[in-house]
């Protein structure tokens, strides 16, 4: 048997939408326990019966008191993530942990794992199947990497999961002290491979403290929020979908905030803080007509008008390093930006300009924390 209770606040002024902090307080054996903070947002509350079709359901939920594998997915790959980048993806643990009620995503050096040196990175292989008895992604050679050429190993370690848990229309929650990105993907790739399927990108920042790139401050200072679509790699119309917001303090969006998504059928917003960062109404025409493609067959002819963002899609959380898609661009940085997205080596040009970009690791600040993620199903 089992008792429960409530506490009624009459006076509290809150509504749907808002974000409301608590903690609970108990006495157990005569000593008192207390819980973390925990943050949730208010939905509108139906009587049972009423309006069944618009009940909120909490599909997936994680406080991180310990790090549950049976919710996630953990990528082990050196791919490169599609961008170029510059980590390896692994179960480390240095890598990848929970402590004290938050999931870390932390960034390593490649020579601080036991299998690594100075010499194998120039001229070594990387094993991952051997090194942690699974691979995720064998995409150019993410399972197998050999350093060739003038080009090295993968010079840094990281962490990236993917939940299990997917859902469609509904409301993502993430509570996060960054850097480096919270985004979306289908689970299922229903129109095809990327971006045919869509990609929602919850937030993107770069962890420089500043960057001059195309005319403004685009460090940790922005956040970006982005939705990929687009019937192949080289028409993906990402640009008219995108969105910033700018944080003029010295720390910029380093802190602790709440990144969200709200998903309709008619729309998708993105928000932080409950501040909204993009929104798109889909078009009532179709997804295709928003971004006409000459002589390109429409991917989502034979799906809804908000295709293809009807599917399902898993939440994906990851700190990467480095990349030559651009991301990058070749601006100024608060330190001299150590590769060039052309080079035929940008992973060495990294390492060995270690001694700029190095001092700037201060501990647990290139990790990315995680307070909560929780998805609710509209």
């Amino acid at each position: 048997e089992s008792d429960s209770w409530e506490y009624v606040d009459t006076e509290a002024n809150a509504g749907p939408g808002d974000e409301v902090e608590y903690k609970v307080a108990t006495v157990q054996n005569g000593l008192l326990v207390e819980s973390k903070w925990t943050s949730v947002f208010l939905v509108k509350y139906f009587e049972p019966g009423q309006f069944r079709s618009l009940r909120q359901t909490v599909v997936f939920r994680d406080d991180f008191n310990h790090f549950n594998k049976g919710h996630f997915t953990t990528e082990v790959s050196a791919w490169g993530g599609g961008n170029g980048e510059f980590q390896v993806y692994t179960p480390e643990t240095a890598n990848l942990y929970t402590a004290n009620g938050y999931l870390y995503l932390k960034p390593t050096l490649t020579v601080d794992h036991h299998s690594f040196n100075e010499g194998t990175l120039y001229n070594g292989n990387m094993d991952v199947r051997g090194i942690w008895h699974t691979c995720t992604n064998g995409v150019n050679n993410g399972c197998r990497k050999s350093a060739y050429g003038q080009e090295i190993l993968p010079p840094i370690m990281s962490g990236k999961v993917t939940t299990h848990a997917a859902i469609t229309y509904g409301r993502v929650n993430v509570r996060a002290r960054v850097p480096k990105a919270i985004w979306l993907l289908p689970r299922d790739n229903h129109y095809g491979n990327w971006p045919r399927s869509g990609e929602i990108d919850l937030m993107e920042t770069k962890g420089n403290a500043w960057t001059s790139e195309w005319g403004g401050d685009h460090g940790i200072r922005s956040i970006g929020s982005t939705l990929h679509w687009g019937p192949d790699a080289g028409h993906n119309c990402f640009q008219k979908t995108h969105g910033e917001k700018y944080l003029n303090q010295p720390d910029g969006w380093h802190g602790w905030h709440t990144y969200s998504l709200d998903w309709t059928r008619n729309h998708l917003s993105i928000l932080v803080d409950n501040q909204e960062i993009y929104r798109l109404t889909t078009p009532g025409n179709g997804m295709y007509n928003y971004c006409p493609y000459h002589n390109i067959e429409d991917p989502w002819r034979n799906g809804p008008h908000n295709a293809p963002f009807d599917q399902p899609f898993h939440l994906l959380l990851n700190v990467a390093v480095g990349g030559t898609s651009g991301f990058f661009a070749e601006g100024q940085y608060d330190v001299p930006k150590s590769w060039r997205n052309d080079s035929p080596h940008p992973m060495r040009d990294f390492w060995e300009h270690r001694g700029e970009w190095l001092k700037t690791w201060h501990g647990d600040d290139v990790a990315m924390l995680i307070d909560y993620v929780e998805m609710i199903q509209y």
